[in-house]
Formats: structure tokens, C-alpha cells, sequence
């Protein structure tokens, strides 16, 4: 096959193919002996039917398979020697052409490519970040933190306090109707919602709140709230303290160190340490990724595909649109809203792909690939994160490939901006020691 590639526009070409007779005749010639080797006509034996009867009752059929054929091995060659890099499936018409075993077919499609664009060197790269500095007041946190999650509700008199657990009586009215009531609702201040309806500005209301006191707030529910009267709809809620919990951290006892697997405090805090070390440094690596990318991107200058960007925006536009109906919002407002953050959108979209591309490179210079083994284990851990059994998860994934090649595009590029940052030298920045820090831990150097 003979192929003319003519650019049209930044990330636009236009692809004409010529298959040479010979090819089309060996086509043609195939798809008739296997439909004649499949049916049975009167009078005639399996595969001995006449050339010119299988033309007269199959011959539109067989026009329509050879060129489908012809025009697949068409995309799979164009693709295997990389002379394009589409974005889109190419839309290929080519019902009114006519298959003719003694000429060459010509057929011609557009498609949508990645942007062409030659990488800098992006090996033995230098970037600054913050030392990764363990202090004793990390590690004291770390501590109490670990004694919070053990520890238990016990009730306070004080007023209420970040992370307190309120326990309210609450109704939703609307005028002079009365929607839903609920008795003894658990919320743990800093959450924001209230047996699935977000309350307008609650934790600024009720720090300080004791048992007794009484607020009137805004609340809305999501449009598949399971209570109808809500479902959708945004009402007043007056919400009634009944009690005010507080959480006791768990003592630095026997027990606690035996179901730790520690021997004493000190073996404790060195564990902390330990965890908080790690984290830090994969905080640390993020954020040399993320300059290191950053950086990438402003060094080199590309076209985007208008399409692509276009379709972005009018994808997130319709979800903020049919989100923000769900939510009784008027039609005004939403097209207002709609409109005042299309820029803004438009420049993240444009970031994102940018930074799509720069890794893409990456990845093809790397050889880098996504296992079956690794996308499963991704789908699993999702499942974990959000308590959902990996059946369920993998279900999901399924009944939308386009999320999966998404996930595995992801976990690709994971891996990219891993071999950005190994390739390159992290250089710890300059920043005042804390008076607290630990002189034992210092700061580190290296990739």
C-alpha cells in the first residue's frame, strides 16, 4: 500500500491510500472462496459454485467486506510504521467506492494526531525542593494521632472543638411544609454533611456549641438522595444539639504497645518516625515531578488539537450543567456560571494536555507499558480506597472500557514522571530549620 500524509492544520492530516490491484484482486478473490466454501446452492457442490452466480447474490456483501478489510489493514500498517499518532478512530466513507479486481483502490480519510514536536533533553536534570526534615513535633503528632484513632467518645462540657463528634435532632422545612425530621444524627465537625446533606457554613456556626443550643441553616440534598421530599431540593434545617462528644485518646499502655507489636515508647515514636519519613519523601518526590514537568512543558511550544480542547470543555460544561439542575438551580444562574468559568476551564484543559503530551514522549522514549497484572491491581486498591469490593470495581471498569484505557493511560504516566525524577538530581532548597527539628535527621541529597 502507498500512503500521501498531508497536514490540513496543527494536529489535523489528511491520509490518502492507494492499495495496488494485485492487492485488491488477492482481497477479492479470498472473500469469494470463503463464501463459497460456506454456503450451499442447489445443483451445485460445497465450493463449485460459479464464479458468476456467488457475483450476482453476494457480490455487494463481498464489495462491502473487502474494502472493510482493506481499509483496517490500512490503519494497522499506517499505525505500525508510526506515520501518524491518531487522537480519534478516522471516520472512513467509502460506501460509494466501487472494488475492481484489475485497478487500485483509493480511498482517503481525516484524523485528528497528536502534536509533532521534538523533547529537550530532559536526563540529569537538576530541581530544587524542600528538604524531606522529620521533626519531634511530627513525630509527636504522628503519636497522638495514632492515640486518636484508638481512642473513644466520651461526652464534653466544653464547648464543641475541631474533630468533635455533635449529636443533633435536625429538620428540613420549606416554607411552612415539613420535609423530613431525624433524631440523634452523628457529625464529626469539619464534614460538612449531615446524614447526606451538605449544610451551608456549619462548622463556622456551631464551634462552641453545647447541648441545647439551636441553629437555622441552608441545607441541600443530592438529586439521588433515597428520601423523595429532599432528593434534589434545597430547604432550611434547623438543626438541635443534643449532645457534644469528644474523643479520648487512647492511653501509652501494655495493651496499646502488645497490639502494636512495640516494646515502649521509645520503640514507638522511632516506628512514627519511620512512616513519616516515608511519606514525606513520596511528597518530596511528587512535588520534584511536578516541577520537573512543569519546567518540561514551558520549554517546549506545540499546537493543541482545537477538537480535543473544544470537546473538553463542552464535556465538563454539560456535567456542571445537569449537576447544577440536579441541585434546583435556576437556568439563569447556571449559564451565567457556565460562561464566567469557560476561560478559566479552557486554560486548565490546555495544561492538562500539554503536560499529556510532554509524558506520552516520555513514555515512548522509555518503552514504558502497563502489564494486565498492573491494571488489575490498580482496579483492586481503587476498590480498597473506597471500601467497594474488587468485583464490583472490575464490573465497573468493564461496562466502560473508556474508563479503563483511561486508568491504564494513567498508570503509564505514573511511571513516566518516575523515570523523569530518577533521571534527574533532586537539590534540597534552602529553608529555616524549625526550632523543634530533630538534629539527628538530616536534610537529603540525591536522586
Amino acid at each position: 500500500m502507498e500512503f500521501r500524509v498531508e497536514v490540513l492544520a496543527p494536529c489535523r492530516k489528511k491520509v490518502t491510500v492507494t492499495v495496488p490491484a494485485e492487492r485488491v484482486r488477492k482481497e477479492v478473490d479470498g472473500q469469494y472462496a470463503e463464501v463459497n466454501k460456506q454456503i450451499v446452492i442447489p445443483g451445485f457442490r460445497p465450493g463449485k459454485a460459479p464464479r458468476r452466480l456467488l457475483e450476482s447474490k453476494f457480490g455487494v456483501h463481498i464489495q462491502g467486506e473487502v474494502k472493510q478489510k482493506i481499509v483496517e489493514a490500512a490503519y494497522k500498517q499506517l499505525l505500525d510504521e508510526k506515520r501518524i499518532a491518531p487522537l480519534t478512530q478516522p471516520a472512513v466513507d467509502v460506501d460509494a467506492a466501487t472494488i475492481d479486481p484489475t485497478k487500485a483502490f483509493e480511498f482517503a480519510f481525516e484524523v485528528t494526531t497528536r502534536p509533532d514536536f521534538e523533547m529537550p533533553n530532559w536526563k540529569g536534570l537538576e530541581v530544587k525542593v524542600p528538604p524531606a526534615v522529620v521533626s519531634e513535633s511530627d513525630v509527636d503528632a504522628g503519636v497522638e494521632r495514632m492515640r486518636l484513632q484508638e481512642g473513644n467518645l466520651v461526652p464534653s462540657d466544653s464547648g464543641t472543638a475541631a474533630d468533635d463528634v455533635v449529636v443533633f435532632d435536625w429538620k428540613a422545612t420549606e416554607g411552612d411544609e415539613t420535609l423530613h425530621t431525624e433524631h440523634s444524627a452523628y457529625y464529626r465537625v469539619g464534614r460538612g454533611v449531615i446524614d447526606g446533606i451538605v449544610v451551608d457554613d456549619i462548622d463556622g456556626k456551631i464551634i462552641g456549641a453545647k447541648a441545647g443550643d439551636t441553629f437555622v441553616l441552608r441545607g441541600r440534598a443530592p438529586a439521588d438522595d433515597p428520601r423523595p421530599t429532599l432528593a434534589g431540593r434545597s430547604f432550611t434545617i434547623r438543626l438541635d444539639v443534643t449532645e457534644v462528644k469528644r474523643f479520648k485518646p487512647a492511653d501509652l499502655d501494655a495493651e496499646f504497645f502488645k497490639r502494636h507489636d512495640l516494646e515502649d515508647v521509645e520503640e514507638l515514636r522511632k516506628n512514627v518516625r519511620r512512616g513519616i519519613q516515608r511519606a514525606k519523601d513520596r511528597e518530596r518526590g511528587r512535588l520534584a515531578e511536578e516541577r520537573l514537568l512543569d519546567g518540561l512543558v514551558a520549554s517546549v511550544a506545540f499546537d493543541l488539537p482545537a477538537e480535543i480542547v473544544d470537546g473538553s470543555v463542552a464535556d465538563w460544561s454539560e456535567r456542571r450543567r445537569v449537576e447544577a439542575v440536579a441541585e434546583g438551580r435556576d437556568a439563569d444562574e447556571i449559564a451565567k456560571e457556565l460562561t464566567a468559568g469557560k476561560d478559566e476551564l479552557r486554560t486548565k484543559v490546555e495544561s492538562d494536555l500539554r503536560r499529556h503530551f510532554v509524558l506520552e514522549k516520555i513514555s515512548e522514549a522509555e518503552n514504558l507499558s502497563v502489564s494486565e497484572q498492573e491494571l488489575v491491581g490498580a482496579v483492586e486498591q481503587i476498590g480498597r480506597d473506597n471500601g467497594r469490593p474488587a468485583s464490583d470495581v472490575i464490573q465497573h471498569f468493564q461496562e466502560q472500557p473508556g474508563r479503563l484505557a483511561e486508568l491504564r493511560a494513567h498508570l503509564k504516566h505514573e511511571k513516566a514522571r518516575e523515570s523523569l525524577r530518577k533521571a534527574a538530581t533532586l537539590i534540597d532548597e534552602t529553608v529555616p530549620t524549625p526550632a523543634d527539628a530533630d538534629p539527628k535527621a538530616s536534610p537529603r541529597k540525591g536522586k
